[in-house]
């Protein structure tokens, strides 16, 4: 498998090989625990590319990384409008608030759009940021990241004999911030409790005394305490100065 570096210096091939030993640290398959047509949805890279991947096959940049004109058109087809239908070019550039004429231009290739036209058919498509103008390569490692993330959530649950949960259509495969911060609270949560520490003899012993004292009356109480405050140096004025005052 020949993948270059993503310019988040993460190399593609050992991402993939590490979830690879993740997952068969469980005794589960790539196929059984991944869901490739999620990753296709949030990348616009082919199912079966990434699957590829995964079984070890040579992958060619030409199949990662597509062009914005090929990543708008995938946009249009999986994200039709709430009629159903695909967005014209003219509905797009209406919204976007640009002229027709150079949205065309846009969805042929033969101009490039600036970062605020990218930002706002990412908006009105519903997909991360970047989606538009990553490299393949960033976007899936992007994407995997997350799996790896459910991966080592399942391996914790399966740690305390909770086995039946499936990284498919789970509650952290969303991109959002609060799929995010779930994740982070269930990688918080499962991990192992810090044992309490063991109490020591002294502890147990001043327990005992402090019982003591709450069970005497009050003015024997404060005897007491006077005579503990000698042993200890912090007897006050008109204070007894030993146990020979201590009243019966």
């Amino acid at each position: 498998m020949d993948t270059p570096d993503t310019p988040g210096g993460q190399d593609l091939a050992a991402v993939v090989a590490a979830l690879t030993k993740q997952i068969e640290a469980l005794d589960r398959t790539p196929e059984v625990l991944i869901d490739f047509d999620h990753i296709e949805s949030t990348t616009s890279i082919p199912a079966d590319v990434v699957r590829r991947l995964f079984a070890g096959e040579a992958v060619t940049p030409d199949e990662l990384d597509h062009s914005f004109p090929e990543r708008l058109k995938f946009l249009r087809r999986t994200r039709p409008r709430d009629d159903g239908k695909q967005y014209s070019g003219e509905q797009l550039a209406r919204r976007v608030g640009i002229a027709k004429p150079t949205m065309s231009a846009y969805i042929r290739g033969d101009r490039n759009p600036n970062p605020d036209v990218n930002r706002e058919l990412e908006r009105i498509f519903h997909v991360s940021p970047g989606f538009l103008t990553m490299s393949g390569e960033e976007a899936l490692v992007k994407a995997l990241a997350r799996v790896s993330d459910q991966v080592l959530v399942l391996s914790k649950l399966k740690g305390v004999q909770i086995e039946h949960m499936a990284l498919r259509g789970s509650i952290a495969a969303g991109d959002d911030e609060l799929a995010q911060e779930l994740r982070a609270a269930l990688l918080s949560g499962l991990a192992p409790p810090t044992p309490a520490p063991e109490p020591q003899p002294e502890d147990s012993e001043l327990r005992e005394l402090t019982e003591t004292m709450r069970a005497l009356p009050a003015g024997r109480r404060r005897s007491v305490m006077n005579v503990v405050r000698g042993v200890l140096g912090l007897a006050h004025d008109g204070a007894p100065e030993g146990p020979n005052h201590l009243k019966k």
